[in-house]
């Protein structure tokens, strides 16, 4: 019994010792005993002997839709659902004559035809000489209870959004498949599902369409799959699916396959056709892991490894996958450590106007020298300082640094020299960027046009809503933009023309093919003249043989950059080379200069 059907039945016993309520004899001018009638909003209701109605309050209108007037006169038959037989009023009859008391769930029927559940307790009333008088059944509607209970019930094992099951229900459907496949020694798969490219769709046509996408992809799934298997939302853009009752890892990746070729068609929101796809991790029971969390976690590694691989496949798990995993996991703690411990080094690289020979910008290059493990080269530990978050924390480091670095110089040596910092994708889509380079340059007194920001074509590819302002507050403040790694993405000539890029680097592998043939070499001079023809600044990158620059400058680039002119030096190491910034090939020793070194950027 719960409180509330407690505090009914006590009330039923002891309503006869409330002062003037008693409603067989309440005089209509007694407000006191009308107030509290009505305060009461349990619905009340009072028979003689006849079983006659002589008393309702207003919660009983409000429950049963009846009204004072149309209840007086008649008998509690007014509510009868017909879904209890003789038998259920007998046993009733018998408790109330036998005891005085009856109490239990009943179905009614409202004035308009709803059935409805309610908890009564009905208590008989005796004058002096133990002759009964009266019939006193106080209610309580349990349909809003119910629907509450559903509602409770909802939230704590559904997800809002889709509909589809939570972490909480998917881990007790777990429970419930893995104890199946124990007695029946089957296989379970489990798929970790995270959707690519979903935050630059959410970010771009906003949060509102970002949601239908996800319900739209949460119905869509539910229908590849069968009835048996569950599919759950655990997050974000993160989906699961059980897959029970397998016999083998070739109807796991069946399904896999299925799914993936459900998100080849387009999502279709409001007006807009949407295409994105998902990358898929699978584990086994019993092969992977006996338990929910062993088999999730490994789920999810192997959904990382089809990011890395390209995104939009599946890849099953493999015990070798947690060595990477946690090599990974170790990067980004010793990174943490390292930023908190100042660890992290910035180098310089000059870049030349091939005209004059002298210095015109430095281009700033990440290093990390770990104790332990020696230089690890961004290529590794970027991607990882971008998931967690602690590219911001480095990108400002980089920021407060290098301009500060660039102003000592340009104040030291009367130069003119600009500072090039490399920002990634992430950085862009922050929101914050612009008031942290503004801060940056604020602080050292550095003019927006010895700034260069280097991204490359995959960022310019990205069109969402906040790269897109950002860019274009960029260019506003007169910072410069520059496309680095020309050539190897698939940026278009409006996206150029578009966010009035600056300057565009020729990346690397086009320089070292020009050793190669005149085919070569001509597609090195196509992309310069185009460069011209956009009124831009060609800028070639990666210089390592004498024979390059001199083809190079045969073809009318601008600008040079590579282990030729000078491998990237601490700042230390640049006085020499800032002095007095005569032409490159007056000052350098280009033997000296060549180093075996790699060139450590953020990209």
């Amino acid at each position: 019994m719960t409180r509330k059907q407690a505090w009914l039945t006590a009330l039923a016993t002891q309503f006869h010792r409330l002062p003037g309520l008693w409603l067989g004899k309440i005089d209509p001018d007694d407000s006191l005993a009308r107030q509290i009638l009505s305060a009461i909003t349990d619905g009340i209701l009072v028979t003689d002997t006849n079983l006659r109605i002589v008393e309702v309050n207003e919660a009983f209108t409000r429950v049963t839709g009846y009204t004072r007037h149309e209840a007086i006169g008649q008998t509690p038959r007014l509510l009868k659902s017909g879904r209890h037989g003789k038998e259920f009023y007998q046993r009733m009859w018998n408790a109330l004559l036998l005891t005085g008391r009856w109490q239990g769930t009943i179905w009614n029927r409202r004035k308009s035809g709803e059935i409805y559940q309610e908890w009564v307790c009905i208590s008989s009333f005796k004058d002096k000489t133990g002759q009964t008088t009266h019939f006193l059944a106080i209610f309580t509607d349990l349909s809003h209870q119910k629907a509450l209970q559903n509602q409770i019930h909802l939230l704590a094992y559904y997800d809002s959004l889709t509909g589809l099951p939570n972490r909480e229900l998917f881990n007790d459907r777990l429970d419930l498949a893995l104890t199946q496949a124990h007695r029946d020694k089957s296989k379970i798969a489990i798929f970790f599902l995270d959707l690519d490219r979903f935050k630059t769709i959410n970010d771009t046509l906003g949060h509102a369409t970002g949601d239908l996408l996800l319900s739209a992809v949460a119905h869509r799934l539910s229908n590849c799959l069968r009835e048996s298997d569950t599919v759950a939302r655990l997050g974000g853009d993160e989906f699961t699916v059980i897959l029970s009752g397998i016999h083998d890892q070739t109807q796991a990746t069946t399904v896999a396959d299925k799914i993936l070729t459900c998100f080849k068609q387009p999502y279709t929101i409001g007006k807009r056709d949407l295409f994105i796809g998902t990358s898929l991790g699978i584990s086994l029971f019993p092969d992977h892991g006996s338990d929910n969390e062993t088999l999730v976690r490994h789920a999810d590694t192997a959904m990382y490894r089809a990011k890395q691989r390209g995104m939009n496949c599946h890849v099953i798990y493999t015990p070798s996958m947690d060595i990477q995993y946690e090599q990974r996991l170790a990067i980004e703690n010793d990174l943490r450590d390292t930023i908190s411990e100042n660890g992290l080094k910035l180098v310089y690289q000059p870049q030349i106007d091939l005209k004059t020979g002298r210095i015109t910008t430095l281009e700033t290059l990440l290093r990390w020298t770990h104790p332990q493990k020696g230089n690890i080269p961004p290529s590794h530990f970027i991607p990882i300082a971008e998931e967690s978050g602690l590219i911001f924390e480095i990108g400002n480091w980089i920021f407060d640094t290098a301009c500060t670095q660039i102003v000592a110089w340009r104040e030291k040596y009367g130069l003119d020299i600009c500072v090039a910092i490399n920002i990634t994708s992430r950085q862009l889509r922050n929101g914050k960027l612009v008031e942290r380079i503004q801060e940056a340059l604020h602080k050292a007194r550095l003019p927006p046009a010895a700034l260069e920001l280097e991204i490359t074509e995959s960022v310019l590819m990205d069109d969402s809503r906040e790269t897109i302002k950002t860019l274009e507050n960029i260019k506003r403040l007169g910072i410069k933009i520059v496309i680095d790694d020309f050539g190897i993405g698939f940026s278009s000539l409006n996206h150029i023309k578009r966010f009035s890029i600056d300057k565009l680097k020729i990346d690397k592998s086009f320089i070292d093919d020009l050793n190669y043939g005149d085919g070569d070499k001509q597609l090195v001079k196509t992309i310069i003249n185009m460069t011209h023809d956009l009124s831009l600044v060609a800028t070639a990158e990666g210089i390592e043989k004498q024979d390059q620059l001199h083809e190079l400058e045969m073809f009318g680039c601008d600008m040079a950059q590579g282990f030729l002119i000078c491998a990237p030096r601490p700042a230390s190491d640049m006085d020499d080379l800032l002095l007095n910034n005569t032409p490159w090939h007056k000052h350098f020793d280009a033997g000296d200069s060549l180093s075996t070194d790699s060139s450590l950027t953020m990209d």
